[in-house]
């Protein structure tokens, strides 16, 4: 079965998640949720006004991050949106209203609980599909940092989140490398190399999504094949080749398809235009970043239209913080000593504030399998000549997304597959 792997981890001061094998591992901090009772979370319908919001500012996010001169990015929007979200519950003033603004100016922090947390359950795993996704609070004892029985209560009722307590250092480091291994399955075994010990809090998050194809790809149909990077020779790569039913774009501007995983939870997205030029890519990503423009795109998808689909083998890992970023998007309090307000999420020994955030993401497409198909059965579809041939042989828009309403998980751009 074609085996396809993402690992993604956001950490508000640093983070990586590394695919590994270990036993289960002792946390020995304090745990702060032992005595917090979890609170009722009502589930709603994840509606266009929060969807539009949301899927806009996803590949806003990609959009500031990308350059047609630098190397493929992947950024996890929902690990971003779950921890400012979480923020905004501690926020106070103007910081407040900024996270509000950016997360959806239509909702208050309550609202965007709720919305978080739907979105959240509304993810469904299969034996085959699993999403592995966590959140922990890590208080600084050094800093005499107190959180707030409010801010856990809303931490744990809507995020499921962890909280601990402790001094900061090596000890802590490995706390929090044994709880995200743990989380994971073990298949963390270390997410964080070291810490400053005077930050006050620490925000660590992770994603791992592990899925296979729902329409295999047969060991026959990978071929040797070359890809076409920006400013540099061709690229020796071998592409995957299946026949998808579901076409996304316009044949003679941009040309899409969406590949399921196994359970049709989830699914792979992926947008090549047919402007070779240099800019087309970051051209189209701001394209999608304006209110409605993606979730336009999908609403228009072509369903049981047979796609002829090329997908390189490749990977992605991307480290950088977001501080630049959020602050271009109007989100600048947090990152402020003195402006920010963040005085609900508890006391400390000094104002707390966001020094930066930074994000780890990493995403590995291979031909891995046991089981042998060729996707779609374009035999029995009777439109043999009106097949749409997508190669992605040259770069290229991801996403990988839930199937409900197509909301990205995961959203970047390959420029090279030597990346």
């Amino acid at each position: 079965m074609k085996k396809i792997r993402r690992v993604l981890a956001f950490l508000v001061a640093a983070a990586m998640i590394v695919a590994s094998v270990s036993c289960k591992k002792e946390v020995t901090a304090e745990d702060l949720m032992v005595n917090v009772e979890e609170g009722d979370a009502s589930e709603i319908y994840l509606d266009d006004t929060f969807c539009d919001k949301y899927c806009a500012a996803a590949f806003a996010m990609l959009s500031h991050e990308y350059s047609a001169d630098g190397p493929n990015v992947v950024i996890s929007p929902l690990s971003v949106y779950y921890n400012l979200a979480l923020l905004a519950n501690g926020a106070t003033g103007e910081t407040k209203s900024q996270l509000e603004k950016m997360l959806d100016k239509y909702y208050p922090t309550d609202s965007m609980n709720t919305y978080m947390h739907s979105f959240m359950e509304n993810l469904h795993d299969t034996d085959t599909a699993k999403f592995y996704f966590d959140s922990a609070i890590w208080a600084n004892s050094d800093k005499n940092v107190d959180v707030s029985d409010e801010f856990l209560a809303a931490a744990k009722t809507f995020y499921k989140a962890s909280a601990y307590k402790e001094s900061f250092g090596e000890t802590a480091v490995n706390n929090i490398n044994n709880w995200a291994s743990n989380k994971t399955n073990m298949y963390s075994e270390r997410i964080l190399k070291d810490m400053p010990s005077d930050a006050p809090l620490y925000l660590a998050n992770y994603a791992l999504l592990d899925a296979d194809w729902e329409s295999p790809i047969s060991p026959e149909n990978v071929l040797d094949g070359k890809f076409k990077a920006f400013g540099s020779e061709e690229q020796d790569v071998q592409m995957m080749s299946s026949y998808e039913s579901t076409f996304i774009g316009q044949e003679e501007e941009v040309r899409g398809f969406i590949k399921n995983y196994a359970g049709g939870n989830y699914a792979f997205l992926a947008i090549i235009p047919m402007n070779e030029n240099k800019s087309a890519i970051a051209n189209y990503i701001d394209f999608l970043s304006k209110d409605k423009y993606y979730q336009d795109l999908i609403k228009k998808r072509k369903e049981y239209r047979v796609v002829d689909a090329s997908i390189p083998k490749f990977s992605c890992e991307y480290t950088g913080g977001l501080k630049s970023m959020l602050e271009d998007m109007e989100l600048g309090n947090i990152f402020n000593s003195q402006y920010a307000g963040l005085d609900q999420i508890g006391s400390s020994d000094e104002k707390l504030y966001v020094g930066d955030i930074s994000v780890s993401t990493g995403l590995t497409v291979t031909e891995k399998g046991t089981r042998k198909g060729t996707g779609a059965n374009v035999g029995n579809t009777g439109v043999g000549t009106n097949v749409i041939p997508i190669s992605l042989n040259r770069p290229f828009i991801f996403a990988v997304v839930d199937t409900k309403r197509y909301l990205p998980i995961i959203v970047g751009a390959v420029n090279s597959v030597k990346d």
